[in-house]
């Protein structure tokens, strides 16, 4: 694709707020629809709603990114690469349809030519995620660098396209983050705070991406060591979805982060009862839950429970095949057995 380009004199404040970036005019509510359901873990349904759209011969720019984002958010849930496929392809779409929107169009207006940028960024940002989470360090690198490249340019050109405010910051909050210990060299910029403010813009505004973007925040606010801003955003993603695993992981996550445990355990608690009601749910996240459990009611010295939630974790079969990350989370339920064995028959004998 062809940098964007535009003349300075075409270049003005937008100070109207986008609803979103449909690049054609009509009806959005199947994209709020497409999020919420995504949120909710209802994979199914939001492939489906976004699958017959495509099937009547919808094939703009917004349903192929949208389809790709809901799978995207189903292998990130399942931690597998089932829809690899149709996920790049339907990237790739939008990466083509975005090329020629430039290349046809050289005289394009502003707030177009933004709408168009923000796309492009965005679907650059979902392949180096997504390389990323494959190994393929290069590539993530290099399409990395091209999301950041095209939305940085989507927020000069309007700067009410506040969802792109949210890849732009976490771009600069994670880079910084992961080299932080050579910050104190002069050619290396410390941009965590700078991240964290654009992504807050996101946040502020009424976009699509405002409770996605708090979900992001309190990771990045959690790295950061504020726990206090964190567990407010984890309270309120929580009221805005009660629904959704995403949210109560970060909240769970948050609360045993800032070891405020009791809370925490009535965050994994409900995540579990999430579980037995949604069917499409990852099984080895009951065994993230009952391990956490268990090392919560270890710190609190509540030998019996962590006892209990270790042996939960070991009880249930979870197929053959895990994942590195599956077997240490097994081979630490079993230490947890252990040592609450160890300290309950020391606690008798004393």
């Amino acid at each position: 694709m062809k940098f964007l380009t535009i003349k300075a004199t075409r270049i003005i404040p937008i100070i109207l707020l986008l609803v979103h970036y449909n690049l054609r005019a009509g009806e959005s509510d199947w994209i709020r629809q497409s999020i919420d359901l995504t949120i909710n873990t209802h994979f199914s349904e939001a492939e489906s709603l976004l699958v017959k759209k495509m099937a009547a011969g919808d094939s703009g720019i917004d349903v192929n990114f949208y389809y790709a984002s809901v799978l995207n958010s189903k292998m990130t849930h399942f931690e597998n690469q089932k829809g690899e496929e149709e996920f790049i392809n339907a990237l790739n779409k939008v990466i083509r349809k975005t090329d020629t929107l430039i290349d046809s169009n050289p005289d394009m207006d502003s707030t177009s030519l933004a709408k168009i940028a923000f796309y492009a960024g965005s679907a650059y940002g979902y392949l180096a995620y997504y390389e990323g989470q494959c190994g393929k360090w290069y590539p993530a690198l290099s399409n990395g660098i091209k999301a950041k490249k095209y939305l940085e340019r989507a927020v000069e050109l309007d700067s009410a396209l506040y969802d792109a405010y949210l890849g732009v910051g976490t771009y600069n909050y994670w880079v910084s983050s992961r080299v932080k210990h050579a910050l104190w060299l002069p050619f290396i910029s410390d941009n965590r705070e700078q991240g964290i403010d654009y992504i807050k813009k996101t946040v502020r505004n009424d976009s699509y991406s405002k409770y996605m973007a708090m979900h992001q925040l309190i990771y990045v606010l959690l790295d950061y060591k504020d726990y206090k801003e964190a567990e407010v955003l984890a309270e309120k993603v929580v009221k805005a979805y009660p629904e959704s695993q995403f949210m109560w992981w970060a909240n769970a996550h948050t609360y045993f982060k800032s070891k405020k445990y009791r809370q925490a355990i009535i965050s994994y608690r409900k995540i579990l009862s999430l579980m037995e009601k949604n069917p499409e749910s990852n099984p080895m996240h009951y065994l993230d839950c009952q391990v956490r459990l268990a090392e919560i009611y270890h710190r609190l010295g509540d030998e019996a429970a962590c006892f209990r939630h270790s042996q939960l974790a070991l009880d249930r079969h979870y197929g053959e095949n895990l994942s590195k990350k599956d077997e240490k989370r097994l081979k630490q339920a079993r230490e947890l057995m252990e040592k609450s064995r160890k300290n309950a028959v020391k606690s008798n004998s004393d």
